[in-house]
């Protein structure tokens, strides 16, 4: 990570073993300052080797809390968790967990102890997992944030 202001951060989990179907990703997030409007501010991005399959992010624009996922055909599938804006400068406690199965894939997400997401019908085009990512993939999707009590688990 940087403490330059204006710089692009991000760091991941090693890979995962060959075959790995589930990870689960809990941490605590401070974003202090939102980035470009019309992009997003990411908490955790889980892959399938290259391909970012899911992920869950405070929208720059609204503040509200997104999950989007990769479907088969490679097209996005958005689904707002949160309306309403979810507060900066505080700290927030995110959790995910992914199971990759191709058309019955699951998907959970928690935000501050709360389920605000669970289906086992999830379409994605994935059945395997490589890699969980914290931080910005491109400098659109910059802000400012702290990033606390990370674990990552993964399952075969």
């Amino acid at each position: 990570m940087t403490t330059d202001s204006g710089s692009l951060a991000n760091f991941s989990t090693p890979s995962f073993p060959s075959g790995t179907k589930t990870a689960y990703a809990d941490g605590w997030f401070n974003i202090t300052a939102a980035g470009v409007s019309g992009n997003d501010v990411p908490y955790f991005r889980f892959f399938s080797g290259s391909t970012r399959i899911a992920d869950i992010y405070r929208y720059n624009s609204n503040g509200q809390l997104w999950l989007r996922v990769t479907s088969p055909s490679g097209s996005f599938v958005y689904t707002k968790l949160i309306a309403g804006s979810i507060s900066m400068t505080a700290w927030h406690h995110v959790t995910m967990r992914v199971t990759t199965n191709g058309s019955k894939s699951t998907v959970q997400v928690w935000f501050d102890g709360v389920q605000k997401y669970s289906s086992s019908a999830v379409s994605m085009a994935a059945t395997s997992l490589s890699k969980v990512q914290l931080g910005a993939e491109h400098n659109r999707q910059k802000g400012d944030e702290y990033i606390d009590d990370v674990v990552i688990t993964r399952s075969p």
